[in-house]
């Protein structure tokens, strides 16, 4: 990456502005040019929208002996753009390939650029590793995710978070995003073809639970709370560098308090271009959020027997002289030389009472056709239970068998529902041989090679998720907000994907709290209250321009009006230093005591909430 364009100027106020333009191929001289820049973020209508992207316009100088049109690239990502405003560096981002414009009938004339910090690209990119471009499997810290989508933009910035809403037993001196965990295969969509999801998607599931933003400000990524600024202006924030390490000091605090007023009251930056007014936006009297467990593509942690340093991740060998693992992947058993006994254990998952489950083996043998794959299902609940070949849960001992041959063999085993809610467990045992009448007992012993072992809900008899409903009981709104579908919550069965999980990845969390409240509700329930008191009186809409500049991520104050504002549109005009921009009122979060919470199952069914009475 090498520095192509640049160029400085100055506003009316004397400030000085640099723009700096990069590319990834360029090895020459750099070339100084002419031009202004204007600085926006994305509209956004609701204040808890997750993802504020960023983006920058600049307008250069061109004629017939410099045209940029070596600028025009099929790459979105070939050249990088910094722009400075009194050496602050308020954008760092990417020059848009389609987002150029330049005039043909002038000698000389001016090439509009847009610039996008990034996350513009997340909705066409894949959630998946960067660099190999393999998927992530497993569970993943809520950071990691942050980081794993973030890397996709190729913005390299230290990522700021301050979400202070901790799950029961966790010290609220640390980071959340470092002790929560998700499943990655929740990031797969319910589709036929298991798509993976964009980060776009992806970075929004993980966010909207917390009511978390986030959003580029002065050449870093903050996630925060919106509606935690209305108490304070001030925030602390854990600090970390793009791949998620710790930066020292770990924590810095951030004032984001701005006063807005007239210029006759000597505020500055003030009100300009007499264009100002407010408008108001109502309340809502009901919300909805729609949740959706997704199921588990596999209760076992390695469906595919992948061999990783010469282990076979996901089970436990019972008896190393009735197995022989394969180089990559899969496995052989010996035949049962006498009697059967145990080879092989999976790692547990739970499961809820009256779960039906489909087990799926692929095996083979490269004997002759009589030799079968032996497994048992195995149900833990202070005790033992085991799924035997009458087709019950029985407590005691039993085992399933399967006929192989020396094609690969899908083998099924539909369960009936578990008797109780316990740990699932597959073990596979030595095999058995079936000795046709007449013909003798084989000499050799007979070898089974498991390709994949799968146990999963049986699909259809599952509900998708559930239903939280919110509604104001005094029913001051006859307004109804759009029903908000989520992909992760709270979920004591380890048989979705959208469960999240306490810090020892095994624990699926349960209760929440927010600092410094006296509380414990489930995270959907905390999201939902949040989005309703932010919505709870009619909201004041401030409109106008302002000169001077002031950070997007501000929590205003405007002289003559009450309440606290956050930008909801801006366009900062740095030639002009003219800030165009429309303010939305900022309510405090603990000021309601008529929320009528219920939670309902959803059975594929899902319809708007209504106002009752």
């Amino acid at each position: 990456m090498a520095l192509k364009y640049w160029f400085n100027f100055t506003d009316v106020e004397g400030i000085s502005h640099r723009v700096e333009i990069s590319d990834v191929n360029f090895t020459g001289s750099s070339t100084q040019t002419f031009g202004t820049c204007s600085l926006e973020y994305s509209e956004t209508k609701d204040t808890l929208e997750p993802i504020r992207g960023s983006g920058l316009r600049i307008d250069l100088e061109a004629g017939s002996t410099l045209t940029f049109s070596d600028l025009y690239s099929e790459e979105e990502r070939t050249f990088s753009v910094v722009y400075k405003r009194d050496n602050q560096i308020l954008f760092n981002g990417w020059l848009s390939p389609e987002g150029i414009f330049e005039s043909l009938v002038t000698d000389k004339w001016f090439v509009s650029l847009d610039c996008t910090d990034g996350l513009g690209f997340l909705n066409n990119l894949s959630y998946v590793e960067d660099s190999t471009g393999l998927p992530f499997t497993g569970k993943q810290r809520l950071l990691d995710v942050v980081v794993n989508c973030l890397k996709r933009t190729r913005t390299p910035q230290n990522i700021l978070t301050s979400v202070k809403i901790y799950y029961d037993g966790l010290n609220q001196s640390i980071n959340t995003f470092q002790n929560v965990y998700f499943n990655a295969d929740r990031f797969i969509k319910d589709d036929n073809n298991k798509t993976r999801m964009n980060c776009e998607e992806v970075l929004k599931s993980v966010l909207e639970p917390f009511g978390a933003v986030i959003t580029s400000h002065k050449g870093e990524w903050l996630i925060y709370k919106p509606n935690s600024l209305f108490d304070s202006s001030s925030q602390i924030f854990f600090q970390y560098n793009s791949l998620g390490v710790a930066l020292s000091p770990t924590s810095r605090t951030i004032d984001f308090a701005f006063a807005l007023g007239s210029q006759i009251d000597n505020y500055y930056p003030h009100h300009v271009n007499a264009n100002q007014y407010k408008t108001v936006k109502s309340s809502i009297g009901a919300f909805r959020i729609n949740y959706k467990y997704g199921l588990v593509a596999s209760l076992l942690a390695n469906q595919y027997l992948d061999i990783n340093s010469g282990a076979l991740t996901g089970y436990t060998v019972l008896n190393s002289n009735g197995v022989t693992l394969g180089s990559e992947r899969g496995f052989t058993i010996i035949k049962d030389p006498s009697t059967p006994f145990n080879v092989l254990e999976t790692d547990g998952d739970t499961v809820d009472v009256s779960t039906e489950l489909t087990l799926t083996i692929v095996h083979r043998t490269d004997s002759i056709e009589v030799t079968s794959a032996r497994v048992s299902l195995q149900l833990n609940d202070n005790g033992t239970i085991y799924y035997n070949n009458g087709g019950d849960w029985i407590v005691g001992t039993g085992n399933k068998t399967f006929r192989s041959s020396s094609l690969d063999t899908t083998s099924v085993i539909k369960t009936s529902p578990t008797p109780v809610a316990g740990v699932v467990k597959v073990i596979v045992l030595t095999n058995n041989v079936f000795v046709p009448p007449g013909e003798p007992q084989p000499i050799n012993d007979q070898e089974v090679e498991y390709i994949s072992i799968n146990l999963e809900p049986t699909e259809q008899n599952l509900i998708e998720g559930e239903n939280h409903t919110f509604q104001r009981t005094l029913k001051p709104s006859s307004k109804i907000k759009d029903t908000k579908k989520v992909l992760n919550g709270d979920n004591p069965a380890d048989i979705y994907v959208g469960t999240v999980y306490k810090a020892d990845q095994t624990t699926p969390t349960s209760l929440w709290t927010r600092q410094g409240a006296q509380e414990a509700k489930s995270l959907l329930q905390i999201m939902g209250e949040e989005r309703m008191k932010m919505y709870s009186k009619p909201l004041q809409v401030y409109r106008g321009d302002v000169y001077g500049y002031f950070s997007y991520l501000s929590i205003v104050t405007i002289n003559g009006l009450t309440g606290r504002f956050m930008p909801t549109t801006y366009n900062y005009d740095a030639a002009t230093n003219i800030t165009s921009l429309e303010l939305i009122e900022v309510l405090n979060t603990d000021i309601l005591s008529d929320i009528d919470y219920q939670v309902t199952l959803d059975y594929g069914n899902v319809v708007e909430p209504t106002i009752k009475g």
